[in-house]
């Protein structure tokens, strides 16, 4: 690839094909005829018998699965939501109902975002064209959307800003969670003033933008308005980047499946480190989790509940970086509630995080629909921090750098 002229290598080799970010503006005249072309022609034909198309072996039926009973009855009355899919639908046809979310900082992550988006585009949007939200933090202008906005055409780019400046936010808020996040702060740096505080501070181990990207995902994103006309989110985090095109559609698996969460891993991290995560998850459902584990005789996770004997276990996540989602069950007040007493008074505060708001809520109420991509032959290649599928993989080129390490990842679009 070059960048402005400059040769990139890419697994010891050079490679002087235009960069993918130039190749998406240069193809936009080209996709648009094709993209809308293999949409009308999905459209032509759907139902349950173009199903088959999905070899994991796992039997399907049309009826949906029945939600997993456990110990509160009054629980299992809350628990039946309506999730039933209207319809199958064959594997890259656009569902009308679905979007693609993400979300950056600032600026300073625009470029990260445009090669996400890029590699997407081609591996896999380009067929379904489903529309983006990029939630974002700091004030960005048109100028810096437009670039986004021409790498993935004909789909369409919604900028949403998800939280008002910090230090409007740290007047606003409740006594007691304003005074936990200060103490935490004073930990780093004795000598530091509530007006001192912004994106970039470290409280204490972690920066408080990163710690709030995780307390949005866990809790404010799934009443956010933005996403209140749509019923199934692909979420992928902007450094998430596709290195080929997809032979499998994972939307279309979540809804035909009619599944609550669908992601690319199940062992993303634990949650119970702390005896307080399982308090928690008891003060919402009135239960906590025992166990949880993939089983090969079924298709989903495996869960077992029970009470405050489970106080000390450690259980596994789904991984956060790439999932697929079922927005009514997240949105439900039932959830909706858990998240909220998940983050508690413990405003940007990284010991609650979304892997485990994602994960917690499927594994009490419908740990039947909580699948991962590995148990079902999905192999997307999509790169995240050093691993690829899940399995380590060493380096990959960011573009917008220089003097980056040589990597053994190569793109094949």
């Amino acid at each position: 690839q070059r960048n402005n002229g400059r040769k990139i290598k890419m697994g010891g080799r050079v490679n002087t094909a235009l960069s993918l970010l130039s190749l998406c503006i240069l193809a936009q005249s080209f996709l648009i005829f094709v993209s809308q072309t293999s949409v009308q022609n999905s459209l032509q034909g759907s139902g349950p018998e173009n199903i088959s198309n999905h070899p994991d072996g796992f039997a399907r039926d049309e009826n949906p699965l029945e939600l997993q009973s456990i110990q509160s009855e009054s629980l299992a009355e809350k628990r039946k939501l309506d999730l039933n899919p209207k319809r199958y639908i064959n594997d890259f046809e656009r569902h009308e109902d679905a979007i693609i979310a993400t979300k950056i900082h600032g600026r300073n992550n625009l470029i990260t975002l445009e090669q996400s988006l890029c590699l997407l585009h081609y591996a896999y949007n380009k067929r379904v064209l489903y529309n983006f939200i990029i939630f974002y933090t700091d004030d960005l202008d048109e100028k810096d959307m437009i670039q986004s906005r021409k790498i993935v055409y004909p789909a369409n780019i919604t900028f949403v800003k998800d939280s008002p400046p910090l230090q409007e936010v740290l007047i606003s808020l409740p006594e007691e969670r304003r005074q936990n996040l200060l103490t935490r702060c004073l930990e780093k740096n004795p000598n530091i003033t509530l007006e001192d505080i912004d994106w970039w501070t470290y409280c204490p181990n972690s920066r408080i933008n990163y710690n709030w990207q995780a307390e949005f995902r866990a809790w404010h994103i799934w009443r956010n308005p933005a996403l209140a006309k749509y019923k199934y989110m692909l979420w992928i985090d902007s450094d998430g980047f596709s290195t080929r095109p997809w032979d499998r559609d994972p939307m279309a698996y979540l809804i035909n499946n009619n599944l609550v969460v669908f992601a690319a891993r199940f062992g993303g991290g634990k949650f119970g480190r702390e005896e307080e995560h399982h308090r928690r998850i008891f003060k919402s459902f009135n239960t906590t989790i025992c166990e949880a584990y993939e089983d090969k005789r079924v298709p989903h996770v495996v869960s077992k509940l029970g009470g405050k004997e489970c106080f000390d276990k450690k259980i596994k996540n789904v991984h956060g970086y790439f999932h697929l989602t079922n927005l009514d069950f997240y949105r439900s007040d039932m959830v909706v509630n858990w998240a909220k007493n998940w983050i508690g008074d413990c405003y940007l505060c990284r010991n609650f995080d979304d892997q485990a708001a994602v994960t917690v809520p499927a594994l009490v109420l419908a740990p039947e629909r909580m699948w991962a991509m590995e148990a079902h032959n999905f192999s997307l290649g999509v790169f995240h921090n050093c691993e690829m599928d899940n399995k380590k993989a060493g380096g990959f080129i960011q573009l917008w750098r220089k003097g980056h390490k040589e990597s053994n990842i190569t793109i094949d679009f």
